[in-house]
């Protein structure tokens, strides 16, 4: 079959600015307005209708989606297909993204989908992963595990491509806040993430995304992704046992399967977040204080952990006087990563910190489905279904009065 044309995200060694954006399509969306997809006419029953003439787009309107069609894949008891695809924007100048909106092309197999931005230098690399997986796209869960980007620092192993939206069934357009937008260059890339339930039907689907833009000189605020990252160091529960549960044998079995990136991560978390590199302090609950480094706008905040996800919340200048809940959510749900928003946003000066805390839970194991075979493991982070992560996502601007 023809080709089409997650380790999550870039953290900068203190909690640095990585530029893109981080919204949902959901519900709990920071749109501040919203629109359906479009209803199709009705047919007249006419045997002689005239042809159907193309409806030309909205000045400003790119629409991307896979170039051909794709039919998910099952396999023994698995009933659930999560696929990659890389999509050329075909932007001939600079533009802002201000909205994004999901078109899915079979409702009844598309559980979810995201978008992400193809940071610089990975396109090459998102295109070889395409490559080397038979058929359009290719495999991927926690999200597209791309190499770091080109202008990434030293812990940059925690890299990947960066969000722009979010959708679910009863999702709406992703609206960014007024006067702002994500910034994307002539000729850019983006990566297309979907969810496929196969409980949910059968057949091919060809999902597209529209994108709201305007001129990449337009005045407008840029968008940003600060992403926080804490350890996850979830030992097996008392009455499993099994190989993996020994710490040293669970990391390197990670390795094996992700490579030295890998060992990277799961090292250079406990460097950022402060932890014993020796003996890392094992937990159900594991958290990182970030510093911020320059002033800044927060529009919203989300987070992203596995299967084994039970809570996650960002506190900013937590302890403090003027402490501040962003992301409080204490019922993790996996196929609802939409962003929160704000309301109103909130200022953030250089020393202010964000702490991010994320509690995972073992016995889930015993109840979902698609760790029904899961082997008891020492779980870190990683990017398999059987690993985890703990990170909060702030779609943040610089102030106009600070540097990035």
């Amino acid at each position: 079959m023809p080709k089409s044309r997650n380790a999550l995200f870039t953290v900068a060694a203190a909690a640095g600015l990585v530029l893109t954006a981080c919204a949902s399509g959901t519900a709990a969306d920071p749109a501040t307005s919203s629109s359906t997809a479009p209803e199709s006419s009705p047919s007249s029953g006419s045997s002689a209708a005239a042809p159907e003439v193309p409806v030309p787009p909205a000045p400003g309107i790119v629409t991307v989606g896979l170039p051909e069609a794709y039919t998910p894949q099952g396999g023994g008891t698995a009933t659930d297909d999560y696929r990659c695809f890389v999509l050329a924007t075909n932007l001939p100048e600079d533009r802002f993204i201000t909205g994004v909106r999901f078109l899915p092309g079979n409702a009844a197999l598309v559980h979810h989908a995201i978008l992400y931005r193809v940071a610089g230098g990975q396109e090459a690399a998102a295109l070889k992963r395409d490559a080397d997986d038979p058929g359009p796209g290719w495999s991927c869960f926690g999200g597209p595990s791309l190499p770091p980007a080109a202008d990434s620092d030293a812990l940059s192993s925690l890299d990947s491509a960066p969000w722009l939206a979010a959708w679910a069934p009863g999702g709406r357009e992703a609206r960014y806040p007024e006067g702002t937008g994500v910034f994307v260059k002539a000729g850019s890339s983006v990566i297309l993430q979907v969810h496929y339930n196969l409980l949910g039907g059968e057949g091919e689907d060809a999902t597209s995304v529209a994108l709201d833009t305007v001129a990449g000189d337009s005045d407008l605020r840029r968008l940003e992704t600060l992403l926080l990252p804490a350890p996850v160091e979830l030992p097996c529960r008392e009455d499993e046992t099994g190989p993996l549960c020994d710490r040293d044998a669970a990391v390197a079995d990670t390795i094996e399967r992700f490579g030295g990136g890998a060992m990277r991560t799961i090292w250079g978390l406990q460097f950022l977040c402060g932890g014993d590199l020796t003996d890392p302090k094992a937990g159900a609950t594991q958290s990182c204080t970030h510093r911020v480094k320059a002033p800044m706008t927060v529009y919203a905040a989300a987070g992203h952990m596995h299967l084994l996800g039970r809570t996650i919340e960002i506190v900013a200048n937590e302890g403090k006087g003027d402490e501040r809940v962003l992301l409080d959510i204490p019922t993790w749900d996996f196929d609802n990563q939409g962003a929160q928003p704000l309301t109103p946003s909130v200022d953030l000066a250089s020393g202010d910190t964000l702490t991010v805390r994320c509690t995972h839970d073992t016995g889930l194991r015993d109840l979902l489905p698609a760790l029904a075979d899961a082997e008891p493991r020492y779980i870190t982070w990683g990017d398999g279904t059987t690993d985890e992560m703990c990170l909060g996502i702030l779609t943040v601007s610089a102030l106009k009065d600070g540097a990035a």
